[in-house]
This record gives structure tokens, C-alpha cells and sequence, in this order.
């Protein structure tokens, strides 16, 4: 189950038949919203993307929205130390 406040709640599900014959339940892919950021923050050592939404937002869990923020793939790759970040508004 996906909480009310995941940025997943309000996708779609699909069921579809995996190898086995077995009926899953997935999720339809997730568009990325278009963001136009508020300001810019400079990563320092040691920021992670949770360290930065608490800052911003108050919130450690929303650091998706930086994420999608980004052009960035991988989460894991948003913070570089010195890179600034595009911090969007809290809708």
C-alpha cells in the first residue's frame, strides 16, 4: 500500500502476468512534473538529499522533489559537493 502523501499515490496500477503465470500488481510509470526552482543551494561536504529537504522543506522524506528537480538519474548523484542544486517550491 502507498501512503497518501507519496508522490507514487496518485499513479496508477496495472495488473500484468509475470514468467510464473502469476498476476502482479505494478505501479504505470510515474512522469516526472516539470519544476522551476525557487532558489539554488550549494551541496557542502557531507549533504545528503534527506539533510536538504529537512532544511528546505521541513521534511527529510520529501527529498524527491529535489530529485525531481534535477537532471540527474540517480538520487545518489543529485548532491555533489560544490554543484548547486535547483530547489523547487513545496506545492
Amino acid at each position: 500500500m502507498i501512503d497518501k502523501t507519496s508522490r507514487y499515490a496518485k499513479v496508477a496500477e496495472l495488473e500484468v502476468v509475470d514468467d510464473a503465470g502469476e498476476v502482479e500488481v505494478v505501479l504505470e510509470l510515474r512522469e516526472t512534473p516539470r519544476s522551476t526552482g525557487v532558489f539554488r543551494h550549494t551541496p557542502l561536504d557531507g549533504e545528503r538529499l534527506d539533510h536538504i529537504a529537512q532544511r528546505y522543506y521541513r521534511d527529510p522524506k520529501k527529498f524527491w522533489k529535489v530529485c525531481d528537480a534535477s537532471d540527474v538519474m540517480d538520487p545518489f548523484d543529485v548532491v555533489v559537493t560544490g554543484r548547486p542544486i535547483v530547489i523547487p517550491p513545496d506545492k
